[in-house]
């Protein structure tokens, strides 16, 4: 297909010594040459940085080192160091296939699209498909930014940063750093400002990232912190998104993260709290009408106090 500009492929690394050359390799080998690669190592002690040294000579690969200070901070970092027109976003340890970026650059060039959201799959570590992203529902479409702001806010569209390509100059519309550093959650702070700049936003079938979920990549102890950091998440969705979604979206948004907080907050070893008391009146308060039946599962099981009791079962089934 005909040059429609550079593509920047940003990798986030740490402690992916393992497999951090498949990431790599499949970022580089695209059928779409003029690509750029970016590899951001915050802080890895594994030797992930000298499964790199076979690639030191490819004139498509920049390598950056720096301290630790997590995954929003890396990917801040590649996206300053960045050139390219279009950008997407990979993490050390998945890997995409060889026309992600082709098939993404004929989207932004046969139509008015700023961004494409595309397939994916979630793999365990023996390979094992878990899931797959992108309900058929939005396939081969082509939305406005508010229409997908409102896929996001009512739980229809998942929040993952790799899970899309898009125009440069939606990044550089956004005034402050696009990853808020140093919190969980941070793809939910972070995904609904890049799509809030789109006029058009395409939705396409292929399965083209591989998310790989291995037990060191999952946060599977909640702690306080993290419904701390949800709840600056919630307000700054209020106040950014207060004027730009209908009330009823906004108001189901809100009440997902108030059940996210809830799941943490009742994690066992943590004590009843007043937090927790108020976040289930609210929840109990703001069941939305198009919930799905997990979802009102959990607000049954909320309401009647014995979500907690579930938490492993539900845990187990995906549910969370």
């Amino acid at each position: 297909m005909a040059d429609v500009g550079k593509v920047s492929i940003i990798i986030a690394a740490f402690n992916v010594a393992e497999f951090i050359q498949t990431a790599v390799a499949s970022a580089l080998h695209q059928s779409y040459l003029n690509t750029e690669v970016i590899v951001v190592d915050d802080g890895s002690v594994d030797g992930t940085l000298a499964k790199l040294s076979e690639y030191s000579g490819n004139k498509r690969l920049r390598i950056i080192k720096k301290e630790n200070e997590g995954l929003s901070s890396a990917r801040n970092v590649g996206l300053q160091h960045s050139t390219g027109k279009y950008v997407m976003f990979m993490d050390g340890d998945d890997y995409i296939e060889g026309d992600l970026a082709e098939t993404c650059c004929r989207c932004f060039s046969s139509d008015h699209t700023e961004m494409v959201f595309f397939g994916y799959d979630s793999l365990n570590a023996r390979n094992k498909k878990l899931s797959r992203g992108i309900s058929k529902v939005y396939q081969h479409q082509i939305l406005s930014g508010q229409n997908v702001l409102k896929l996001l806010a009512t739980n229809k569209l998942n929040n993952y940063s790799w899970s899309f390509m898009s125009k440069r100059s939606l990044f550089d519309a956004i005034k402050t750093p696009v990853f808020p550093e140093k919190v969980y959650f941070e793809d939910i702070g972070s995904t609904y400002k890049i799509i809030k700049q789109a006029k058009y936003i395409s939705f396409i079938k292929p399965v083209l990232y591989h998310y790989m979920q291995r037990a060191a990549s999952i946060t599977k102890t909640p702690s306080e912190k993290q419904a701390e950091d949800l709840q600056t998440i919630k307000n700054r969705i209020l106040t950014d998104l207060g004027n730009s979604l209908d009330k009823e979206s906004l108001n189901t948004w809100i009440f997902f993260i108030d059940i996210a907080i809830y799941q943490i907050l009742s994690y066992k070893p943590f004590k009843e709290s007043e937090q927790l008391r108020e976040v289930r009146i609210r929840i109990v308060k703001n069941l939305p009408r198009t919930s799905s039946r997990i979802v009102k599962l959990k607000w049954l099981c909320i309401k009647f106090g014995f979500y907690k009791f579930l938490y492993p079962t539900m845990a187990r089934l995906r549910w969370l």
